[in-house]
C-alpha cells in the first residue's frame, strides 16, 4: 500500500473514531492492514512527522504508536531509514484472539461512559490496578 492511501485511511478512521485515542487508531488500523494483506513486510510507514502532520496531532502521538507496533513485532525503527512493517500476517488464532480483546475493550470503554467515567479516569484506574498488583501480586 502505498503511504498516501495508508494515509488516508488512518485520517479516515481517526475523523470515524473521535472519542478513541489517536495512537490507539493508528496501532489498530497498522495491525488491520497487515493482518489483512494490506501492508506487506518491509514496506515503510509514513515519517512520524508526516503522519503527525497528516493527522493533526503531536508527534509524541505517532512515536507511542509506532513504539507500540514494535512492542507487539508489528513494525521496527531503523535509525536514519524510518519504520517498515517486520511482521508477516499473523495466524488466524491470533487474529480472532486480537479481534475478540479490541471488542472486550470497546465494550469496557463503552460501559465506564454509561457509569460517567472518562476514558483517562478508566486508564488511570487500570494503572493503579497495575501498580498494586505489581507490588502484591496478581490478586
Amino acid at each position: 500500500m502505498d503511504p498516501a492511501t495508508l494515509i488516508r485511511r488512518l485520517t479516515d478512521r481517526v475523523a470515524a473514531e473521535k472519542d478513541q485515542p489517536v495512537a490507539h487508531v493508528v496501532v489498530e488500523e497498522v495491525w488491520t492492514a497487515v493482518v489483512e494483506g494490506d501492508l506487506a513486510t518491509g514496506e515503510r510507514l509514513p515519517t512520524v512527522r508526516k503522519l503527525a502532520i497528516e493527522l493533526g496531532v503531536s508527534p509524541r502521538t505517532v512515536k507511542r504508536a509506532y513504539e507500540e507496533l514494535g512492542r507487539l513485532g508489528v513494525a521496527a525503527t531503523r535509525r536514519g531509514e524510518g519504520t517498515f512493517v517486520s511482521l508477516d500476517p499473523p495466524p488466524e488464532e491470533e487474529r480472532r484472539r486480537r479481534h475478540a480483546f479490541q471488542t472486550f475493550c470497546t465494550a469496557v470503554v463503552a460501559r465506564a461512559r454509561e457509569q460517567g467515567f472518562t476514558l483517562d479516569e478508566l486508564l488511570d484506574a487500570i494503572a493503579e490496578f497495575r501498580t498494586a498488583e505489581r507490588e502484591d501480586g496478581p490478586a
